[in-house]
């Protein structure tokens, strides 16, 4: 083996991946624009959109408002909601509920009463009952705001018999709960990102190594230039590493401008991770958690070129290559999502499944915790795999029945 031959493959590969648009733009472009449309432009819609839903005044109906015409008041003192007060079927209400001609029922039982009776107890069947439509967003915002407004009546109504018998307010609210996060912002920045990083380095890694696999294997073929490679006084061995370390080049260039742009624009104001945080995001990134998440980029992206370039080779067309490369995809986003799961950790078991080992040690790291045993067994691991990946795909090389497939 030859590693200055490797060189000028890979040099000519490079300069090839260089001049095509499709990989310039998964590899660059892709990353570059993915976090802040994502973080951004789509937050702000979404922001957008939910403000729009609450500011606007939806119908309800309140099916028994005669026996609670204080709740009635109280309800119409919300200029969000549109009160109706005329529907007492209940099976009329489910239907405008279900048509979406209103947003919410509140149903007023027949024994209900807004006061006590004469021995100061309540009546035992005091129940309201709200309904909503769950699959529709408004109606679950309506339904809020009802609530709201419910329990503001029921606090009047204690209020109310307590001050007819001279008694304190504190008699059935001693206390009041208060919770606090105790978790600086740049913890909390550092949570979040410690959920969405590994997932999205990950699949971006795919993402970018992908097309470069693709075009420098299936694609020649499809242009009739891998024979003309073929000829060159390289071996097989050679030209494979050489497709390989280019395609492991495109991928790590991708994750790591994805990165990069993920931590800028997490600090962006119009993100929604800082409007969700008041604007306070504060980013502090240890060194080591840095140095891991590079290091482990190398096996990783490995892993995904050799994979990628042992599928492609064997289809006839670019076309035919996306085919067999996009069900590895899907294979990839299943343990890579892993680290947005709660209580997401990896442990010795973990430490040997490919991709679901670097997405779980990625988000320890990012958590600032390390374990020395689990970091090697993944680094170490996801290296065999690269290197029984690049093995087959020599070997497939090495067969002219799948070179010179048309």
């Amino acid at each position: 083996m030859n590693f200055a031959t490797i060189w000028i493959v890979y040099r000519k590969e490079f300069l090839d991946v260089l001049r095509d648009r499709r990989t310039l733009i998964s590899m660059i472009l892709l990353p570059l624009l993915i976090f802040p449309l994502m973080t951004v432009g789509m937050g702000s819609f979404i922001a957008g959109r939910m403000a729009k839903l609450e500011d606007r005044s939806s119908p309800i109906l309140v099916v028994g408002s005669e026996r609670a015409p204080g709740l009635l008041a109280q309800l119409k003192m919300n200029n969000g909601l549109q009160v109706i007060p005329q529907v007492s079927d209940t099976t009329q209400a489910s239907q405008m509920l279900l048509d979406r001609s209103v947003q919410a029922v509140v149903i007023v039982p027949a024994s209900f009463s807004e006061g006590f009776i004469s021995d100061g107890s309540m009546f035992t069947d005091q129940k309201i009952l709200i309904w909503s439509d769950k699959s529709n967003t408004e109606s679950e915002i309506v339904e809020r705001k009802v609530r709201k407004e419910v329990g503001a009546y029921k606090d009047s109504l204690v209020s109310r018999e307590l001050g007819k018998r001279g008694l304190p307010r504190m008699l059935v609210e001693p206390f009041s709960i208060e919770s606090q996060n105790r978790a600086s912002s740049s913890k909390m920045a550092g949570a979040v990102l410690a959920m969405l990083l590994p997932y999205m380095v990950i699949l971006l890694t795919m993402t970018g190594s992908t097309y470069s696999a693709i075009d420098m294997t299936a694609g020649e073929k499809e242009r009739g230039t891998l024979e003309t490679l073929l000829v060159c006084p390289a071996t097989r061995l050679e030209l494979v590493l050489g497709k390989f370390f280019t395609t492991m080049t495109v991928g790590m260039i991708t994750a790591f401008l994805a990165m990069v742009s993920m931590t800028m624009t997490f600090l962006l104001p119009g993100s929604i991770f800082a409007k969700e945080m008041g604007g306070q995001l504060q980013l502090s990134f240890d060194p080591a958690a840095i140095i891991l998440i590079l290091l482990l980029l190398i096996p990783i992206a490995a892993l995904f070129a050799a994979a990628l370039i042992a599928i492609a080779i064997n289809a006839r067309s670019y076309k035919e290559a996306q085919s067999y490369v996009y069900p590895l995809i899907i294979l990839v986003v299943i343990p890579a999502v892993a680290s947005i799961m709660p209580g997401a950790g990896a442990d010795t078991k973990m430490a040997f499944m490919p991709v679901l080992n670097v997405s779980l040690v990625l988000h320890d790291a990012l958590m600032g915790t390390y374990d020395t045993n689990l970091i090697l067994i993944t680094f170490a691991s996801s290296l065999v795999y690269a290197a029984i990946s690049i093995f087959i795909a020599v070997r497939i090389f090495q067969k002219e029945s799948v070179l010179l497939r048309v």
